[in-house]
This record gives structure tokens, sequence and C-alpha cells, in this order.
């Protein structure tokens, strides 16, 4: 790569820039991956942590309620689930949470945030709707439409919400006027997770495409002004495979230090912002699209690169 290494230190100036953009954009994509999975963790982590498949109301249009807008009669020997969004207060405090009630569990769980906003302790007294419970743990449960979960018996959340019926059935076996949702889906029994995530996915893919456009129109631009040197290269008897190949590794080289740095400076910057927003690392997405960047960059240099392979030096240099 002795001509592309020349180029760049030569023209210090457009290289530097181009690789500053590129790691800006890399920047935003771990940015924005590491906040969609934030995001994905304060909607569903509850329901993911659920053991199997659901089953929910059947809806108007066939397909399964949302875990808010099922209700669904408890069957005996299937165990249920109860969600509702509600208020848990202690003194004069009062927070939102979304009381999950099982029909298999016998003690009343609150995460330790909300345990330490509303100063509650094992044993504490706190009032669940206008229904008073005693604390019996204090854990991690997770969260459900970026509320804290509750985790409490079936029975309890019925009373503390006045409900008769509850919102699942925890089970794969056929209940008539209910349909079956597989563990996998479950993210999709959450009101407005489906569209919350399709957003991020699209501003996420848009980025990587844009990156692609962004190198692919750099190289295309400067091969055109390089025609000439080349031309000239050709004629002292350089091959198109060396051209091509010393094109792709300048390309390669530029793309990688712009990645780079762009990964170092987005992790730190999700790091930092992690104490203020959601955000989670997410290390198979993100190397997954700094990898996507990484060929599609490439694709869009090596098309951009097409006209070394066909510089003819006679021509070039008449021009």
């Amino acid at each position: 790569m002795y001509i592309g290494w020349r180029e760049i230190r030569d023209a210090r100036g457009r290289f530097t820039l181009i690789t500053g953009v590129i790691a800006v954009l890399t920047l935003m994509v771990v940015m924005l991956s590491s906040l969609a999975a934030g995001l994905d963790d304060e909607s569903t982590s509850a329901v993911r942590a659920l053991p199997g498949d659901v089953r929910t109301q059947t809806a108007a249009d066939g397909a399964a309620s949302s875990l808010t807008d099922s209700r669904v009669v408890p069957t005996a020997g299937v165990p249920a689930l109860g969600v509702a969004t509600t208020r848990i207060t202690a003194g004069e405090r009062a927070a939102a949470v979304s009381a999950f009630g099982f029909s298999d569990v016998d003690t009343v769980t609150v995460d330790p945030t909300t345990a330490s906003a509303l100063g509650l302790t094992t044993g504490s007294t706190a009032t669940i709707g206008s229904t008073p419970v005693r604390i019996d743990t204090i854990a991690v449960v997770g969260k459900y439409a970026h509320t804290p979960v509750l985790r409490m018996p079936l029975s309890l959340w019925q009373e503390a919400t006045g409900r008769d019926a509850a919102s699942a059935l925890l089970t794969d076996r056929y209940i008539p006027g209910t349909v079956r949702t597989a563990h996998r889906d479950l993210p999709s029994l959450v009101p407005g997770y489906s569209s919350e995530h399709s957003s991020l996915l699209l501003i996420q893919a848009l980025l990587v495409g844009v990156s692609a456009i962004v190198v692919g129109g750099f190289f295309a631009v400067w091969t055109g002004q390089r025609v000439r040197a080349l031309a000239v290269v050709r004629a002292m008897g350089a091959s198109r495979r060396y051209l091509l190949r010393d094109g792709l590794g300048q390309a390669a080289a530029v793309l990688g230090v712009g990645l780079v740095v762009g990964l170092s400076v987005g992790s730190l910057g999700a790091w930092i912002a992690s104490s203020t927003v959601p955000i989670a690392v997410d290390l198979t997405a993100t190397a997954g699209l700094v990898a996507g960047m990484a060929v599609l960059g490439m694709a869009g240099a090596g098309l951009a690169l097409r006209p070394l392979v066909r510089v003819d030096p006679l021509i070039a240099l008449n021009r």
C-alpha cells in the first residue's frame, strides 16, 4: 500500500476529515445501540424472566392481547399471572409500579430502587393500591413498560387491584379464548414495545447505510481526482490488481481507524451516560452493527474504486 500511505500523508487534512466523519457515525451507532438495549431492558426484563410460554386473551383481531389489557379466568392446575400498573405508598411517599401477581408465589418482593426511594426495608409495611402489605423481600425483579415491578401473590394482587381475573396463564396448553405467545416473543405483549423497538432499529439501520454512502462517496470523488496520476503508475508497469489492492487497503485503513475511534469514544460516552439514561451495552449487537458498517463501507469503497481497474494509461494521460 505504498501509494495509499503516501496519499494519506500528503492529504492529511482530507483523510482526517473523512476519518472523523466515520468516527462520529460509529459513535452515534454505538450510543444508539446501547440506548436501545437499555430501553429494551427497562421495558421487557420482567416478562423475559417468565419461565416459558404465555397465554393471554384473544384480541378483536385474533392476536394476543397485551398483558395490561388481557383478562383471563384462572384455571385449576395452571399458574396464573396478573399484571397491573398501580401505586405503592409508604408514609408520605409514593411511587408508580407494575404489580405482578403470581398464583405460585407467597411473598411480596420490592426492587431495591423503589425500596430505597420509599425508605422500605424487609418487614416494613406499605400500601399497594389501598391494601396494606408487608414487604418480605427486597430484590431485583425486573421492569415492565419502564416501571419497576412489584412481585406478589395473585390473591393479594387481586385484592390490591380490585380484579377477579388474571392477565395471563403461564402454560403452552390450549385454553379456549386465549392465544399462546412463545417465550422469545413475550416482549410483544408489552404495550408500546414493538413501535419503540422498531423505531430505534430503523434509526440504527439508517446510520449504517449513511456511513456506507459517506465512505463510498468520498472514495468516488478521491478516485476521480487520482485517475491521471494512477495512469502514470499504470504506464510505469503497475498492474490493475496492484492499484485495486492499494486503493482497498487505503479505504480499509481509513475505515478501520474511524471505526475504532468511534467505538472507543462511543463506549466511553455510553458508560458516562449510563448514570442518567437507560443504557445497556449489548456486545453482540454492537459488534454486529460495527461489522455491518465495516462491510458496507468497504463495499461502497469497492464500488467507488472501479475506475482503478479500467484506467487506460494512454487515454488518461491525453485528458
